[in-house]
């Protein structure tokens, strides 16, 4: 393998989320992260070694976004990687994916209507739905022994309701690592469409999927005016994210005019990150390899954590291997234990910060989320966590 992703990486001391955050999550301080979505993974050289080209220009003024360059490189990276054509009049640079998400609900939504989502959900958009004084609806997902699907008849019933204006979809969805078929996007969108509901489709998580099918995108599905916004940028497949910058894709004019319009004259925000634009233009145009081989390493992580569970904790922990992200969804509900008593012995007896699982669901949770976008060393210490963890409840010793 050309790039080594086993290479260790200390954060500590570099007010990293995943270290300096900690004690705004858990009960106890300086535990090893495998809870927030960025990895213990090297951006590429060859983009550091851009945008430090970039900062010996030395100069820094407003920049203009829209450049054939950059407007290139996210078209090229569409037709190589997904064989989509992205029409460069679709595509606007924006301050944040969170952001664009925001602005979708309040645009087609007032305060205490619907917002529909796929539960589990990434836990920002039920702070989003909620913040915003909006009635979170669920459609979730059902379990099986193969992944988890979409109960369609549910979806279609919850999409009906009068007051549901907007779909947050996640694609590939975060935390259960499901890609979404041609098929299921296909139905989504003509159900939306018949109900008047708008999609903003979230696909941060597009460059991880290890299907055999591949990811399949919402632009796909857009026509002129089509009520469907695609937002991602660079943040997790280039560890990328403290750049605060994304990129929408839409052909729907009046929500790119109304949006562009509050950006200029009501946010402020029109502004683009030099940085941001550099990076898409060179990690969208000569990282192909280097993301197909991080796809590599991750399967590998999986296939090592599946086969932990199946052989040292098959009676406690119930994991399906997903076929997109580097996060695993891990189920607990066999144990016996409740999430108060597995969060505090990962905690106090592992010594390790797993993702929370009553955030990312409305009711009682029974699982943790894992962040598997590190080394094989610090992913095999944190399984020995989690056993360790276990034995400790088993024997009482909590």
């Amino acid at each position: 393998m050309k790039y080594n992703f086993d290479e260790i990486i200390d954060r500590r001391g570099t007010a990293t989320v995943a270290y300096e955050g900690q004690r705004k999550v858990y009960d106890y301080e300086n535990l090893e992260p495998f809870w927030i979505a960025d990895m213990d993974i090297k951006t590429p050289d060859f983009i550091i070694d851009h945008l430090k080209n970039k900062l010996d220009q030395a100069h820094f003024g407003y920049l203009v976004w829209k450049q054939d360059e950059y407007l290139n490189a996210i078209k090229h990276w569409y037709k190589t990687r997904f064989s989509v054509n992205v029409q460069k009049n679709d595509i606007y640079y924006v301050p944040s994916i969170l952001f664009t998400v925001t602005e979708v609900i309040r645009e087609f939504t007032k305060e205490g209507e619907g917002v529909l989502i796929h539960t589990p959900s990434y836990n920002a958009f039920i702070n989003l739905i909620e913040g915003n004084n909006r009635r979170l609806v669920e459609s979730p997902l059902i379990k099986t022994e193969n992944g988890y699907e979409l109960d369609k008849a549910q979806f279609e019933k919850m999409a009906a309701q009068d007051d549901v204006k907007v779909l947050v979809l996640c694609n590939p969805h975060n935390p259960t690592g499901k890609v979404w078929t041609k098929e299921e996007c296909e139905f989504m969108k003509e159900v939306c469409e018949k109900n008047d509901v708008f999609i903003v489709s979230d696909e941060i998580h597009m460059d991880f999927v290890r299907s055999e099918k591949g990811f399949y995108s919402m632009t796909n599905q857009m026509k002129l005016d089509s009520p469907i916004l695609v937002v991602t940028g660079l943040g997790k497949t280039f560890n990328l994210a403290s750049l605060a910058s994304s990129y929408m894709i839409t052909k729907h004019r009046y929500f790119t005019l109304q949006f562009n319009r509050k950006l200029a004259t009501y946010y402020g925000l029109a502004a683009a990150n030099t940085l941001a634009v550099e990076a898409v233009k060179v990690a969208y145009t000569q990282a192909g390899d280097w993301v197909d081989q991080l796809n590599q390493h991750i399967e590998r992580n999986m296939d090592i954590l599946d086969d932990f569970i199946k052989s040292e904790m098959p009676e406690q922990l119930t994991f399906i291997k997903p076929d997109s992200t580097y996060l695993a969804w891990i189920d607990f509900s066999k144990s016996g234990f409740n999430e108060s008593e597995v969060q505090k012995a990962l905690q106090s007896v592992g010594k390790i910060a797993t993702g929370i699982g009553n955030s990312f669901e409305i009711s009682e949770s029974h699982h943790f989320r894992m962040n598997l976008a590190c080394s094989e060393e610090k992913l095999v210490n944190g399984l020995e966590a989690i056993k360790k963890s276990f034995t400790a409840l088993s024997n009482n010793k909590i």
